[in-house]
């Protein structure tokens, strides 16, 4: 549904548009979904501060709720990685929930370094740190996690 949502949206583009849309396309996608995990973030995050959750436990909910919001849409709509096996599906959530842990790492430290230690502005290093973030968890998710095995073999094919 969300696809051909897409799709008739671009079909109304020049061609050029669209051609450059399917060529960046999982690219797109992966912004416009990061874009929704975030407000499912905050929406996840603002609910459990009403109901009474201490920060750290609001933060926890929230991450949750979006890393598992990301899975599905990065799986299904970005990637189009359908494939349902258990065994796939208990590979690949795993590999995106470490990622997205190391992830979490990588911003825990680098904001305690570079805020903390360093006395940068805040809002400017998470900026940058979400900017790194944002790219390794794509690279992540497009070479490692969701990599397609029947779009390798196509592509080793067709070379």
């Amino acid at each position: 549904m969300i696809e051909k949502l897409f799709r008739k949206i671009i079909s109304i583009f020049p061609k050029p548009i669209r051609d450059l849309y399917y060529k960046l396309e999982d690219a797109i996608m992966y912004v416009f979904f990061g874009a929704l995990t975030t407000l499912v973030s905050f929406v996840t995050q603002y609910i459990a501060s009403r109901a009474g959750c201490p920060v750290v436990v609001s933060t926890i909910i929230s991450w949750i709720f979006a890393v598992t919001f990301a899975f599905f849409t990065n799986k299904f709509y970005v990637f189009k990685d359908n494939r349902t096996n258990a065994s796939d599906f208990l590979k690949q959530a795993g590999a995106f929930y470490g990622a997205r842990l190391a992830s979490l790492l990588f911003e825990v430290i680098f904001m305690a370094v570079t805020v903390d230690k360093l006395h940068l502005h805040e809002m400017l290093m998470k900026l940058i740190a979400q900017i790194f973030i944002l790219i390794a968890n794509y690279l992540m998710s497009k070479l490692l996690i969701f990599k397609n095995k029947d779009n390798t073999n196509k592509e080793a094919a067709d070379k």
